[in-house]
């Protein structure tokens, strides 16, 4: 994307141990480990950090890598990466969204007329990877609840083996009209692309999340998304132009391998359930994707990176 803008520059993986650039940009998850690794460069380089975090980084203040984050500018990928990482005392100098290219809406075309052979009715379709906080279970439980108040409808869910045992929970629901991939991590773009382009309706059925890049791609084909009302869904997206956001019930907590404290943001299964059944049964919704497509635009947002060199 900066060399497309005039900026050139090289990507190299994380464990190369020679660059000679004087600026690094750093991309990844906001941990320790990561902070540790980029002292290396200190103070010969100027180094930035463009992270994300999905909850409290579990770290000792005292800590070498403390010391680290205190030299380094870290900007985060959202206010609530912010807020997360500025409650446990790490420093963020601001924010800048993620991006996708907007143009970017060509699909496969064989996959794509399939698609319309196969899912027949209204789609609704949600992309995510199968880990607890990301409300799989939820979702499978609220398309039982929506066919049967609208029999057109049809759920995709693009994600993998892992935390919820999707093909059990289907096949003890006896639903019908969902199709689990069980590909995720394994689609081409122009494919993914094909399922965004089918849809009705996008689903962000996560407790929580740093961003969440599957909302702006469902952006980019005009496609409404549904989201719990916390950061940083509610910084995304703008009801009712963009969607609609659904109450928080109660917020749990969640331990993960040490690394992070999760705050799941629980919601009810009926209010997801009434949500869909509401967007898939206007007849002429009035959407407005114009904004939400300028303010997320890769063009639009990463350049401000370079700023904080």
């Amino acid at each position: 994307m900066f060399t497309k803008l005039g900026h050139e520059c090289k990507i190299y993986n994380y464990d190369v141990e020679e660059i000679p650039e004087s600026d690094v940009l750093f991309i990844g998850t906001v941990l320790p480990g990561a902070l540790s690794h980029l002292g290396r460069f200190l103070p010969e380089k100027n180094v930035v950090y463009y992270g994300t975090v999905e909850g409290f980084p579990i770290v000792d203040p005292q800590s070498f890598e403390m010391r680290i984050a205190q030299k380094i500018p870290i900007v985060a990928a959202s206010r609530f990466v912010k807020m997360c990482l500025e409650t446990v005392g790490i420093p963020v100098a601001g924010v800048v969204y993620h991006g996708v290219d907007m143009n970017e809406t060509e699909c496969d075309k064989d996959y794509y007329e399939y698609l319309k052979r196969y899912l027949k009715g209204q789609v609704v379709f949600y992309n995510s990877g199968n880990s607890e906080r990301k409300g799989i279970d939820r979702y499978i439980v609220a398309s039982k609840l929506v066919t049967r108040e609208v029999p057109s409808s049809f759920f995709v869910l693009h994600s993998g083996e892992g935390y919820v045992n999707i093909p059990k929970m289907l096949q003890d629901l006896e639903l019908k009209n969902f199709w689990f991939t069980n590909q995720f991590g394994m689609l081409p773009s122009r494919k993914l692309n094909a399922m965004y382009k089918l849809c009705k309706i996008y689903v962000q059925a996560s407790y929580c999340g740093g961003f969440e890049l599957g909302i702006i791609e469902a952006f980019r084909f005009d496609k409404p998304v549904i989201a719990v009302d916390v950061e940083p869904y509610n910084e995304i997206i703008d009801p009712p132009r963009t969607g609609e956001l659904i109450p928080c019930k109660r917020v749990s907590q969640h331990r993960y391998k040490d690394s992070f404290v999760f705050q799941l943001h629980i919601y009810s299964v009926d209010d997801l359930a009434d949500a869909i059944i509401k967007l898939l049964s206007q007849e002429n919704p009035k959407y407005d994707f114009e904004e939400a497509k300028r303010r997320f635009d890769a063009e639009s947002t990463y350049p401000k990176i370079l700023e904080y060199f």
